[in-house]
């Protein structure tokens, strides 16, 4: 625990610093308050309860609204957010956070302790059912000794505790939203904006918290954020000046738009990968030397540039090249032969007919499943594509009717998100059905050690058996591109996909 407190020491040290190196360069940019910030969001948000959904396009929304125990900075490192400090204790199961004071809601009450621990109780409640519930795994109480303190108790001690804070399904809010049933449109919270409008399939309207703990943020007035699937529609509606920020555009337009002189085109590596994931439960998929004939049989490099335009790093493993736990493990070559002895082996070395799971709410999923159709004809595989709405999608991969689908998974700080979730057995996120006693020891193992040679190691070895395995079939790394017009200042595209727009201002 040493090692951790004191990265922790010297990465808090490092923020605090650097605030107060930026506080004077913000005020020289003689910002402008007030306006109306119109945002594009190419996701719609499943829901807003952040216990409720798992989309990210829902905590995009969120980041704006609920404030975490702990946040993490544009650079990945943790930070104070409503606790402003926080210390371990018995070995490091029992952790205990004082809360910032004088931080109220948006609708005007103080926030206490209590209120702490009535989100998070929420949160492991198994009434609530919520696929984000493991980010408190391992607690066995949470109590509010004082109006300011949290006390966290874990069964084990564990290293990523922090790192799960920082979820927005840990988000704080009141709990007499809860009570009225608004959780789900408008959960109320003590960010920097507050919603006060939601309309599926049209878009989300915030206005300014002008009971913020932060004095003289935000800056804007307020945000009007817009569902638009499309990404040719959402490309010129940025071009035209209609909107003044996109979450995405189309990558296979990001040369042209980068020669723009009135357009940002903001890229950084995310911390995100996107996969195919085979179902367990059906066959052939429950041979692995089927699943590895699959992941032998593509091209990455092709998926990559037919996909994504060339906007993404291949990979067989999941966690990036930006994080310190980074794995260069890659032993499938796209070989054709190898990846029909595979099937041979498997007894299924004539092919077989099956299909992928795409939506049109992730237009690269589907360019993905078309390559993929293409790739594995050779080996006698018969792809057909499904390709539903969203809700139909998540409510399909829910009930497990599927057998491959394509999907991302997003913003990860600590080594054991790209893995306990999607690949511990019984966990939430695992749905394809993967279990492997060995994988799961050593994930169980891996999220309570304390010491980070130790952890590398262990993820080195859980990272082998995974893609051996190949429940899922790693394809790349993605670039996370936001664009918007010059006169949106103070915002910066970040590794892992928060749309955070607490100090961004409108030039005019």
């Amino acid at each position: 625990m040493k090692q951790l407190t004191s990265r922790l020491s010297r990465t808090l040290t490092t923020a605090l610093s650097l605030a107060l190196v930026a506080a004077p360069l913000a005020h020289a940019q003689t910002v402008q308050k007030g306006g109306t910030l119109k945002a594009v969001w190419s996701q719609e948000p499943a829901s807003l309860d952040p216990h409720a959904s798992s989309a990210y396009s829902s905590f995009q929304v969120l980041e704006n609204v609920l404030e975490t125990l702990v946040a993490i900075d544009p650079q990945g490192n943790l930070i104070p957010a409503l606790a402003t400090s926080w210390k371990n204790s018995d070995a490091g199961k029992t952790w205990t956070f004082t809360l910032r004071s004088g931080v109220k809601f948006s609708n005007g009450r103080v926030m206490t302790a209590d209120d702490v621990v009535y989100s998070l109780k929420r949160l492991m409640d198994p009434k609530t059912a919520s696929g984000n519930a493991y980010h408190l795994s391992g607690v066995t109480s949470i109590t509010a000794p004082n109006k300011s303190t949290v006390v966290l108790k874990l069964k084990e001690a564990r290293t990523n505790i922090l790192g799960d804070l920082t979820s927005k399904s840990t988000g704080i809010f009141a709990k007499e939203g809860v009570a009225n049933k608004t959780v789900a449109t408008a959960p109320i919270g003590t960010g920097p904006f507050k919603i006060t409008s939601y309309q599926p399939g049209v878009g989300v309207k915030l206005s300014k918290n002008p009971l913020y703990w932060q004095k003289g943020l935000p800056y804007l007035d307020a945000i009007d954020i817009r569902v638009v699937p499309d990404e040719g529609v959402r490309r010129s509606s940025l071009v035209s000046g209609d909107v003044d920020w996109v979450m995405a555009v189309p990558p296979q337009d990001i040369p042209t738009l980068k020669k723009n002189d009135k357009l940002v085109i903001d890229s950084v590596p995310a911390f995100s990968y996107w996969y195919i994931g085979l179902n367990l439960n059906r066959k052939p998929f429950d041979q692995k030397a089927v699943r590895q004939a699959i992941s032998q049989g593509i091209n990455r490099d092709q998926i990559v540039q037919g996909a994504v335009f060339g906007q993404a790093v291949t990979t067989q493993s999941p966690i990036p090249s930006n994080s310190a736990f980074s794995q260069k493990y890659a032993p499938y070559t796209g070989g054709l032969e190898q990846a029909k002895a595979l099937l041979a082996k498997a007894g299924v070395g004539q092919g077989f007919e099956t299909s992928v799971m795409v939506t049109t709410q992730y237009p690269e999923s589907v360019r993905i499943a078309q390559i993929l159709q293409a790739q594995l004809a050779p080996l006698g595989i018969k792809v057909n594509i499904r390709t539903l709405e969203w809700a139909q999608w998540l409510d399909e991969q829910g009930k497990g009717n599927f057998d491959m689908f394509v999907l991302s998974w997003n913003a990860m700080v600590d080594p054991d998100e790209y893995f306990y979730a999607q690949q511990r057995t019984g966990q939430g996120f695992n749905f394809t059905g993967y279990s492997n006693p060995a994988a799961d020891k050593l994930m169980d193992a891996a999220r309570v050690s304390t010491n980070i040679a130790e952890r590398k190691k262990l993820y080195a070895q859980i990272n082998k058996i995974v893609v051996d395995d190949a429940p899922y079939i790693y394809l790349f790394n993605p670039s996370n591109v936001n664009a918007y017009s010059k006169n949106v200042k103070g915002y910066a595209a970040r590794p892992d996909q928060a749309i955070n727009f607490t100090k961004t201002w409108l030039s005019k």
